[in-house]
């Protein structure tokens, strides 16, 4: 794929589509962009007003469209969704989202057959595991955003408590995105220096914290926002144009996200969160963290909770469709 070739297609175009095509078009990672929603009028207003936009960005071919219109797309990225009405736990939307889902990744598929697909809708690791199955495409071009909207809320909350900045902390949320999602604290480091059992200060700003007490907070993030404001929209956008500015500058940054785990720790045909290498085929290389036995019992018990819940769905196993 050539950068300034680059068609992305958005399909949903509500608080977090608008805000990830705003990003798109500020960070300039597309010639064309499509705009999808099963409400015409707003995705038609979204185009126009950035196309306004456009003026103090990048040029771009952006405008409204059916599904018809993201033929021989680069990257489909999905956030459409049913409702979320006061809702407790994101596993609540697989039913509604796995019928959504049947009504339009077939099509998609077959009008983009080399595109990338990148899953944004809640649940999403049921979400990314059902595109696979419904798109048939390969598990390189298929990732969720999973764990990766998780990492970054773990690292901004360890960097306002520590005083470093988070692009020099490394640690990661893995597993599930959800309730069974764990800190991967064995690996988490600050430059080097390892940070398990305690957080090191260099400006206390704020009052000290353990690192579970930091991976509680950044857990508990997205509900917390979703209860004061109605919904998540700048950082999960946000996460998402790191993966698409991966992909498009063919970068090989390593991100968490959400994959099909084939063989791992004894896990197969489900899609967790592991940290992935990005590039311009999409996943290039899965790493598979050397986690403790503490993490090694979450990453599994995640994988059980979501199995669970795709039984229940009826959606069957991969090897078994493929």
């Amino acid at each position: 794929m050539n950068q300034k070739k680059e068609k992305i297609s958005l399909i949903g175009v509500g608080k977090v589509g608008s805000t990830l095509a705003l990003a798109i078009l500020t960070k300039g990672l597309a010639s064309e962009m499509v705009l999808v929603d099963n409400n015409n009028d707003r995705a038609r207003g979204e185009a126009f007003d950035l196309i306004h936009a456009s003026a103090f960005a990048h040029p771009m071919k952006i405008y409204a469209g059916s599904i018809d219109e993201t033929k021989q797309s680069d990257i489909i990225v999905i956030s459409a969704s049913v409702p979320m009405i006061n809702m407790k736990n994101r596993l609540e939307l697989a039913g509604g989202n796995a019928e959504l889902f049947r009504t339009f990744i077939p099509r998609l598929s077959r009008l983009s057959p080399e595109a990338i697909f990148i899953i944004i809708s809640n649940p999403v690791d049921i979400m990314t595991y059902y595109t696979l199955q419904l798109s048939g495409f390969p598990p390189s071009r298929v990732m969720g955003t999973g764990t990766l909207i998780d990492s970054g809320r773990f690292r901004s909350l360890l960097g306002l408590y520590s005083g470093i900045h988070p692009e020099d902390i490394h640690a990661y949320i893995l597993g599930e995105h959800g309730e069974s999602e764990f800190a991967a604290l064995s690996l988490a480091n600050f430059g080097g220096l390892k940070t398990e059992y305690s957080i090191p200060v260099c400006r206390k700003t704020c009052p000290l914290k353990t690192p579970i007490e930091v991976f509680e907070e950044a857990k508990e993030g997205g509900m917390m926002v979703y209860q004061q404001k109605g919904y998540t929209n700048h950082a999960i956008a946000l996460a998402t144009c790191a993966l698409i500015e991966a992909i498009v500058n063919d970068s090989g940054r390593i991100l968490p996200v959400s994959t099909l785990i084939d063989g791992c720790l004894g896990i197969r045909d489900m899609c967790l969160s592991l940290p992935a290498v990005l590039g311009r085929e999409g996943i290039l290389k899965i790493i598979e963290l050397p986690l403790n036995e503490k993490e090694q019992t979450a990453f599994k018990s995640s994988a059980t909770i979501l199995k669970h819940v795709t039984k229940k769905l009826k959606i069957e196993s991969i090897h078994e469709t493929s």
